[in-house]
């Protein structure tokens, strides 16, 4: 699918810029076809794909640290007794609290991103891909730079500072986010 993206400035220059090609297309009275939607489309549902996998693996470890973290505090209820030794447990009990409700976020977040819409989109809402020079903002799950991308790739929350000057935005507009000027060249 990437190739065939990379290959449609070359065949058709006006794509070099989907989004702005969309909206002119539409303002027009036109239908781009299914084709180039379904090419949107896959690598929308790759991006998912991608986050998936990454906070899949973040589960995975979190899942680890519990248990390894339950096995020490249950060789340390049989070791000894003692202030030293209830402070010891405490602490643990304190790290459990933590590792678990961290487990919790990410389920919560593979369940958000399960909802996640893979159709594209022409304004900036909550599920879309925005391009920028920068790289692609996903407005999802606060995961951050997604490290599986082939292209610089950042999972954003939509109440995220930048993903709220996103919001309510189409292809060609720009915003100012801590002195950087972010251009969004596609919405997926």
């Amino acid at each position: 699918v990437a190739n065939r993206l990379e290959d449609f400035p070359r065949i058709f220059p006006a794509m070099e810029r989907p989004g702005e090609f969309a909206a002119l297309i539409a303002r027009k009275g036109l239908s781009l076809g299914n084709h180039f939607w379904h090419l949107m489309e896959e690598t929308k549902t790759h991006w998912i794909q991608l986050i998936d996998r990454q906070l899949r693996m973040r589960l995975d470890a979190l899942r680890d640290e519990q248990s390894q973290l339950e096995e020490s505090k249950g060789s340390a209820t049989k070791s000894s007794a003692g202030d030293k030794h209830e402070t010891g447990r405490a602490m643990m009990e304190q790290e459990l609290t933590h590792i678990q409700g961290q487990i919790e976020s990410v389920r919560k977040q593979l369940i958000e991103l399960g909802q996640m819409p893979s159709s594209p989109m022409a304004v900036v809402a909550w599920g879309a891909a925005v391009r920028t020079g920068q790289g692609v903002y996903f407005l999802s799950v606060p995961l951050g730079r997604v490290k599986e991308a082939s292209e610089p790739l950042f999972a954003i929350s939509a109440a995220s500072p930048l993903g709220q000057l996103m919001l309510g935005m189409t292809a060609g507009e720009t915003v100012n986010f801590r002195g950087h000027a972010f251009e969004l060249l596609d919405i997926y």
